[in-house]
């Protein structure tokens, strides 16, 4: 019966969700439309989820077209929506920039409707990872034997807006995840997988569990004092990068969605939405490396490294 009220409290939150996005698409097509560039990328196909990325080709749209593209896929919630043949794992990403011009009483609707609209997606996160009590292994059954078909990754992924910048430009960004874990911490995970985890496709049962017990033989042999590290590299990313004169400040925007520009009436200076270049990254040069202490790649498969002193 514990379950229940967490199975509960994800659909209730789900329909507040679904209806809220609804919402603010119908009060957005009522704004006056300033500009709009989105940047569409390539699908990620079943089957290339964890293929290198060298290149990605960009395509632009503009204006009303661009508008309708964001609208359409902030209310993407479902993979019957999409293509049979794109991935239901890799979240559909489209930066780019939707400018209106808005009165201040609209902003204040506009944008409270917004937060209200991310805090159910946090809302909706937290009763999925934390409220149900279930194990990482088995939240895609809870998720999908509640609301079939859902993709987490949008449901999860929250909209930014941002109040009468200067000008906004875009880009792209490499980086890591780098998490530490505790030598302990470490094996508890590991036995975990020894005593539940389901054999991944192309190993045999008994391969799979001397596979966990070798990991677990080859932590529990490491020394104390130890400093263990996951370092999960990040698919490159688009992001933009947005200009306040007023403040003289530029703050930089992760930009899986559009971001949301609201320029308050009256507007005193018209708005530059740069453009996203093609990504090669035979053509990325690092500005500036951090100094960091030397790894050793302990365990591949889970990204994990010890620190060399």
């Amino acid at each position: 019966m514990a379950i229940m009220k967490p199975k509960l409290e994800l659909n209730q939150c789900f329909n507040q969700l679904e209806q809220k996005i609804a919402e603010f698409s119908q009060l957005l097509r009522q704004q006056k439309l300033l500009a709009a560039k989105v940047f569409e990328l390539p699908p990620v196909e079943k089957g290339q989820e964890h293929d290198e990325i060298t290149q990605i080709s960009v395509n632009t749209l503009e204006h009303k077209v661009a508008l309708d593209k964001a609208i359409k896929l902030y209310n993407l919630l479902f993979i019957f929506d999409k293509s049979e043949s794109v991935s239901s794992k890799a979240a559909i990403r489209l930066p780019g920039a939707l400018c209106f011009s808005v009165s201040a009483d609209n902003y204040q609707q506009l944008t409270a409707l917004i937060d209200e609209i991310n805090k159910l997606k946090h809302q909706l996160k937290y009763i999925v990872t934390k409220a149900s009590g279930v194990d990482e292994n088995k939240r895609f059954e809870f998720v999908h034997d509640n609301i079939h078909g859902l993709i987490t990754l949008n449901a999860y992924r929250t909209l930014t807006y941002v109040k009468s910048p200067n000008s906004v430009r875009f880009g792209w960004a490499n980086k890591k995840i780098i998490n530490k874990i505790t030598k302990a911490q470490m094996l508890d995970k590991l036995q975990f997988s020894y005593e539940n985890s389901r054999t991944p496709a192309g190993y045999q049962p008994s391969e799979w569990l001397e596979q966990i017990n070798q990991e677990i033989r080859l932590i529990a042999s490491l020394r104390e004092p130890v400093t263990l590290k996951t370092q999960r590299p990040v698919k490159v990313q688009p992001i933009a990068r947005v200009w306040n004169s007023e403040q003289q400040k530029q703050t930089q925007y992760a930009c899986p969605l559009p971001l949301l520009i609201f320029l308050i009436e009256p507007i005193e200076n018209n708005i530059i939405i740069g453009d996203l270049k093609d990504y090669d990254a035979s053509n990325i040069t690092l500005r500036h490396k951090p100094k960091s202490k030397p790894l050793e790649l302990l365990i591949p498969r889970l990204n994990l490294y010890r620190e060399l002193s």
